[in-house]
């Protein structure tokens, strides 16, 4: 079976990530999905960022959060400013599944607000690794689906993070790829809930995790 193909970051490696470039970069190589990182500026609006700090991906500094639209707006995130979550919506919306990562719990009546102004309910999942933050987009927005991301100092603890999911009444896990095994996979299925990997960049890496998992 051929794996659920999510590009990560926007197009991170074909274009500047978490940026309109990459959004459509990613359409244009023919991505099934779209993973992107949001956060929300210190007048609430949701805008694309995966660093807590701007320092990395742009040609300012300081944290997201303090930062207002104007200010963020202002900076350079390579050759455009970084977008927010409605620009997105604009250019994915009836194209392909966006999947957004929630960076910083607390954001998720903003964000359930722009999905829902942006008449793109259909067209979006919810990933964090905040148990709190889907539990808030959950109550946000019940037609967003939701994915729980495990890191590997989870899986271990496996298969709590499938508990959790569960309880929160989430439709999938989204695990470290390097992790993923089969037990994982027949554990999900038998929980009715989508298994996802992340992020499996080299072509022994999608090879190998193929074969049990969507990613």
């Amino acid at each position: 079976m051929r794996p659920l193909v999510i590009s990560h970051a926007a197009c991170g490696g074909h274009a500047p990530e978490n940026t309109l470039a990459g959004i459509r970069k990613a359409i244009e190589i023919g991505s099934d999905a779209i993973e992107i990182d949001v956060q929300a500026t210190a007048d609430g609006v949701p805008v694309l960022m995966h660093d807590l700090t701007v320092d990395r991906t742009t040609n300012g500094s300081g944290a997201v959060a303090e930062l207002n639209l104007k200010e963020l707006r202002a900076l350079d995130a390579g050759g455009e400013p970084p977008p927010t979550l409605a620009d997105v919506l604009a250019e994915t919306k009836g194209r392909v599944l966006l999947v957004m990562e929630i960076k910083q719990p607390g954001i998720e009546q903003a964000v359930a607000s722009v999905v829902r102004e942006g008449e793109a309910l259909s067209d979006e999942m919810a990933w964090s690794f905040f148990p709190q933050a889907l539990e808030g987009v959950r109550a946000a927005e019940p037609l967003v689906p939701c994915a729980l991301l495990v890191g590997p100092e989870l899986l271990p603890k496996w298969p709590a993070p499938v508990q959790t999911a569960l309880r929160l009444g989430l439709q999938g896990v989204s695990a470290y790829h390097a992790g993923v095994t089969e037990e994982l996979q027949r554990d999900c299925r038998r929980a009715g809930l989508a298994l996802y990997c992340w992020t499996a960049d080299s072509r022994r890496e999608r090879t190998t995790r193929t074969a049990c998992c969507r990613c």
